[in-house]
C-alpha cells in the first residue's frame, strides 16, 4: 500500500481501482451485493404483481360467464313455467270446446282435438328438452362456481 493510500485510510477514505470510497472494501462489496439483491427482489415483486393482475382479470371474466349462464338458466326456467301455464289454459279451452260440440260439428271438433293432442305431445317433448337443458345449465353453473371458489 502506498503512503498516500495509507494516509487516506487513516482518515477513513479507501482507494481502489474504482476510485475513493468511505466504506472499507468488504463493506462496499456487501453493499453492492445487497443493492443487486434488492433489484432482483423488486423485479420479482413486479412480476408477481403482474401475475396477480392477470389472475384477477381471468377470475372477473369467469364471473361474467357464470353470471351470463345464471341469467340464461333463469330465463329458461321462467319460459318453462309460462309454458306449463299455457298448456293448462289450452287444455281447459279444448275441454270446454269439446263439451259444447255435438252433431256434425263434433267431427270437426274431434279433428281439432286430435290436432291439439298432437300439439300437446310436441309441447311436452319440448318441455322435457327444456328441463334437460335447464339441468345441464345448472350443473355447468355449479361446476363453474365451484372452480371459482
Amino acid at each position: 500500500m502506498s503512503a498516500a493510500a495509507a494516509a487516506l485510510a487513516e482518515q477513513g477514505i479507501h482507494a481502489d481501482k474504482n476510485g475513493l470510497h468511505l466504506l472499507p472494501p468488504e463493506q462496499a462489496n456487501e453493499a453492492a451485493t445487497l443493492q443487486e439483491e434488492c433489484r432482483e427482489f423488486l423485479g420479482k415483486t413486479q412480476q408477481f404483481g403482474e401475475i396477480i393482475s392477470d389472475f384477477i382479470s381471468v377470475m372477473e371474466s369467469r364471473a361474467k360467464v357464470i353470471e351470463s349462464e345464471k341469467l340464461k338458466a333463469i330465463g329458461l326456467g321462467n319460459r318453462v313455467d309460462s309454458e306449463q301455464e299455457t298448456r293448462k289454459r289450452k287444455q281447459l279451452e279444448i275441454q270446454v270446446r269439446a263439451s259444447r260440440c255435438s252433431g256434425p260439428e263434433g267431427a270437426t271438433h274431434s279433428a281439432m282435438i286430435n290436432e291439439k293432442k298432437a300439439e300437446l305431445e310436441r309441447l311436452n317433448a319440448q318441455y322435457d328438452s327444456m328441463v334437460r337443458v335447464e339441468a345441464e345449465q345448472k350443473a355447468l353453473i355449479e361446476r363453474l362456481t365451484n372452480n371459482e371458489a
